[in-house]
């Protein structure tokens, strides 16, 4: 509880008749590094002029934005220790190892109540989850029953070794477009997630992706079926982009990516991660693809 901190991000907008208005938003977030820093959601601190952090002490102090990441709405966000104080820190864990029925803890400023905890299992792993129109579906998220309340937004989900396995991100609550009734389905971004972006976050201020230029989905068993693949698991390539890094290596709509560099790969999120760890743009790797019932070996230099 004592990495946990209090966020308000202050925003200047405008009312119904034009005129400047402040906003603010309540959020939390956790401190992962003694230097300050601290992550939480970019949704927290979208377009905010000003920062501030209360500390579990209460101190509050000035935060400025070290970067974010709009595409797993995350955001690194960091200040100045207070002279002769050492920042608690929350050691982030490995959401590979959580399976479905795991105890969790949630930690976070539910509605405005600073240091609200509430508990719960895992519900599943591995979900994704499209949070606005338009915008690219949220990788890898860990759902859960503990309860998430607004202002819970950028804490940390723990494990009960006291490591964060999540960052609370979105619930779904209330009534849906269809009438039915929701509760208790809440999603946190994974640890597995977490790492390698505020890395970047922390170092250059910004994500920069090596691209494939493909679009493409997870195979599942029911996928392979319906779609008469030769294999029941890997990357889909759904569509090269025209004139992208993966046409002109010569990869085709409807081969399935097994493996990077001979590093196997089964969902899309594994195949984003691994490109994103151990490889650059302009990174020349070779893909193996499943093409009708054979095997072949692509080199692509990434964009």
């Amino acid at each position: 509880m004592p990495a946990v901190v209090s966020i308000q991000a202050t925003s200047v907008g405008r009312d119904f008749f034009g005129r400047l208005v402040q906003e603010t938003a309540q959020g939390t977030g956790f401190i992962f590094d003694r230097r300050g820093f601290i992550a939480t959601n970019n949704h927290v601190v979208e377009g905010a002029a000003e920062v501030k952090v209360s500390l579990a002490s209460g101190q509050v102090l000035d935060a400025t934005i070290a970067g974010t990441d709009p595409q797993t709405d995350l955001a690194v966000i960091k200040v100045e220790p207070p002279s002769g104080v050492e920042l608690t820190v929350a050691p982030i864990g490995d959401s590979t190892r959580v399976r479905p029925g795991d105890w969790v803890i949630a930690i976070g400023n539910a509605l405005g109540f600073e240091n609200t905890v509430t508990v719960g299992v895992v519900s599943a792993v591995g979900r994704s989850l499209q949070v606005a129109t338009g915008s690219p579906p949220l990788p890898d998220l860990v759902q859960t029953d503990a309860v998430i309340n607004p202002g819970n937004s950028g804490g940390p989900l723990l494990n009960l070794e006291g490591e964060v396995v999540g960052i609370n991100t979105s619930i779904i609550r209330g009534t849906l477009p269809n009438g039915e009734q929701a509760e208790g389905i809440g999603f946190a971004i994974s640890s597995d997630v977490i790492k390698p972006i505020t890395r970047q976050l922390v170092e250059q201020g910004k994500v920069t992706r090596p691209s494939l230029g493909v679009s493409v989905m997870t195979v599942t068993p029911a996928l392979a079926a319906s779609e008469n693949l030769s294999v029941s698991k890997g990357v889909l390539v759904v569509d090269p982009t025209r004139g992208g890094p993966a046409e002109r290596g010569g990869v085709r709509s409807r081969d399935v990516i097994l493996a990077v560099n001979g590093q196997e790969v089964s969902t899309v999120w594994q195949l984003q991660k691994l490109l994103l760890e151990r490889h650059s743009a302009d990174d020349q790797v070779t893909l193996t693809v499943a093409r009708g019932d054979g095997r072949v070996d692509i080199p692509v230099l990434l964009g």
